[in-house]
């Protein structure tokens, strides 16, 4: 029975070790296309958020052409490096209805301001995702989300620094822990 929950807890380091960097852990749940496609939509709510209301359901379509004159001052001043910082997916099936639902968070970083546009996207049946709630917002001051992926990348590192030194530890007590039982039986 021992024999079975180290086998787990070793799975389980293993596993852990497998996603260990956020865009790996991303790259497995998403697809680097739907990424692109995500990252796009993010940056248009800022160059160009009137191309954006195809995308947007149809009760707020209007909202980003009213919002538009408003955007140019939350989002980074020239060429600005875009990423998806987060991202969550639900799907509920029910007795003839099945929705699909994606949250979002992009971020685009300018010089000395950072951008955070939030998305929501979702469709019923096999209808295509439609925006249905989004929100840009600039800051001078870094977004929690991207607080989220430095932490998530120290404990990654500490994980790939600490988890083989934790395997040798183990190996060596059990080693120690068999040789000494072997020299009691000797004695």
């Amino acid at each position: 029975m021992r024999r079975v929950y180290r086998i787990g807890s070793v799975a389980a380091l293993v596993a852990a070790l497998g996603a260990c960097s956020f865009q790996t852990a991303l790259d497995k749940m998403v697809s680097p296309e739907r990424q692109k496609e995500l990252i796009a939509i993010g940056e248009r709510f800022c160059t160009d958020p009137a191309s954006m209301t195809s995308q947007l359901h149809p009760e707020i379509a209007t909202s980003a052409e009213a919002a538009a004159p408003k955007l140019p001052r939350e989002c980074p001043d020239g060429k600005a490096a875009w990423q998806l910082a987060s991202y969550n997916w639900k799907t509920n099936v029910t007795s003839g209805l099945k929705e699909r639902q994606e949250e979002v968070v992009v971020v685009g970083t300018g010089t000395g301001k950072w951008t955070t546009v939030s998305l929501r996207f979702y469709a019923q049946n096999d209808a295509p995702l439609q925006i249905t709630e989004w929100n840009v917002l600039g800051s001078t001051t870094k977004p929690p989300a991207l607080h989220f992926i430095e932490q998530y990348e120290a404990g990654a590192k500490a994980l790939r620094i600490g988890g083989p030194i934790i395997l040798l530890a183990i190996g060596g007590l059990v080693f120690w822990l068999v040789r000494r039982q072997r020299a009691k039986r000797a004695a």
